[in-house]
């Protein structure tokens, strides 16, 4: 018994302390590549231990069964167009299917409920309600991403209804489009032929299964690239619709294994039992969604998985650090020649969200440290590098910090603590005394030769 709770202990010392002190620049491939996986799957787990997936899930399952009638009406309206709704129907079944038998009575009540929805006789209050409901929607789940993103900055008005329209316009064509290639491709005199030819009937077999998975990998991938607001890497969305993609397909199998052991359910709740199983399955595929979500989030942004937690980011610490970091940067290619920095140059290169990087840069040009050209929307020094003091950087974001903060203008109460607290500032000031940006510049150059030097 002693044995199995010290090696408990050991796990969880590993995975709350161990884990995050290794470097993984300094180990191989592999062992590096599992160290990320190992931070990976521990920030997924804390994540649903907090609530950060639980919590937003079941409001957005909420939000969807309210308004899953106007998002299919205003879907299947806008895919007449191209002359391909009839093809959206057995899509909801197909997405219905792990709920069982239940799916096909639901898919059914759904449809006659649109069918009835005729939006050329809604008139202009009727179409604006229809339209503002579906875009409401679509900006929870925006809003439920962009948290996750740590993005704080929403969308505008007439931007929200171009990208929210067309991701409800691309997603069911694009989906429908797979469906009816795939189906086309399998139905196809040589495809038919090839069935019963080795090894090409295993092969197309091992295919066909392989099929549904894609399908949901590309609809995750295309939700994660173009929803929040905030411009995503093709391979993050990627990486997020893989892993969502799979866990889908395999949690649709285990609803389905689920639903056919707990019959009895339908005895239980009797009619409301569709709805409520209607409801687990929306809870769990936006928990699989917003899994996704997170996981495109840390690919896109690995410095997250360097630190434990990330409110780490937005620590005063940290800001001081990114800060002095971004300041380098400037002024290090100011005083080379080098190509200026953006905003998304200096976010891929420090591998952290946009957000914090932007709200130092911010902090350092409202402080006339650096200057925005609106031209290419790059940065360069305010004024001469040998004139701005480190002092002065940390200035600024403290500034920044605290401008609205309601502590910064309490007195502590005790004159002692008072005076304790500028000594330190004075220390501070003191000990960075003679640090410019072009010093920290000429140091890290000076640096550079002597390795080259001794590399000969």
């Amino acid at each position: 018994m002693m044995n199995i709770k010290k090696l408990f202990s050991s796990v969880q010392t590993f995975f709350r302390e161990t884990l995050w002190q290794i470097d993984i620049a300094g180990v191989s491939k592999p062992k590096g590549y599992l160290i990320t996986c190992l931070r990976f799957a521990y920030k997924i787990q804390d994540d649903f231990r907090t609530g950060v997936f639980t919590l937003p899930a079941s409001s957005l399952a909420y939000i969807t069964l309210l308004s899953f009638v106007p998002l299919i009406a205003l879907s299947f309206a806008l895919a007449k167009a191209f002359g391909v709704h009839n093809m959206l129907a057995p899509m909801l079944l197909n997405f219905l299917a792990p709920i069982g038998p239940k799916s096909r009575e639901i898919t059914t009540v759904i449809v006659s409920y649109v069918d009835k929805i005729n939006v050329s006789v809604l008139g202009a209050v009727g179409l604006v309600v229809l339209v503002y409901t579906v875009v409401n929607t679509i900006q929870q789940i925006e809003q439920a991403f962009n948290r996750l993103w740590q993005i704080h900055k929403p969308r505008g008005l007439l931007q929200k209804f171009r990208d929210y329209l067309s991701v409800l316009l691309v997603a069911p064509l694009l989906m429908v489009a797979a469906i009816g290639l795939t189906t086309s491709v399998m139905s196809n005199t040589v495809v038919q032929a090839l069935h019963h030819i080795e090894p090409f009937g295993t092969i197309i077999l091992y295919l066909s299964k392989f099929l549904p998975y894609l399908l949901m990998i590309i609809t995750f991938t295309m939700i994660y690239y173009l929803l929040p607001n905030t411009k995503v890497s093709i391979r993050s969305a990627l990486t997020g619709g893989v892993v969502a993609g799979l866990l889908w397909e395999t949690i649709s199998w285990a609803f389905a294994k689920f639903l056919v052991s707990t019959a009895h359910y339908s005895a239980i709740y009797s009619g409301f039992a569709m709805v409520l199983i209607f409801m687990l399955w929306l809870y769990f595929n936006w928990i699989v969604m917003l899994i996704g979500v997170k996981i495109a989030y840390h690919h896109q942004f690995p410095a997250t998985l360097r630190v434990k937690n990330d409110t780490e980011i937005f620590t005063e610490r940290f800001q001081y650090k990114l800060a002095v970091a971004a300041m380098y940067c400037i002024g290090l290619h100011h005083y080379k020649g080098l190509e200026r920095w953006t905003l998304n140059s200096l976010v891929r290169h420090f591998g952290l969200p946009v957000f914090p990087v932007l709200r130092v840069l911010e902090a350092l040009e409202d402080s006339k440290i650096v200057f925005l050209i609106k031209d290419d929307m790059t940065y360069i020094p305010m004024r001469d590098i040998e004139r701005i003091t480190v002092p002065e950087v940390f200035s600024a974001v403290e500034k920044n910090l605290h401008e609205a903060a309601a502590f910064s203008s309490l007195a502590s109460g005790s004159p002692a603590v008072n005076a304790l607290l500028l000594k330190l500032d004075e220390v501070v000031k003191n000990s960075l005394e003679g640090e410019t940006v072009k010093s920290l510049v000429l140091a890290s150059l000076e640096t550079a030769d002597r390795e080259q030097m001794s590399e000969k």
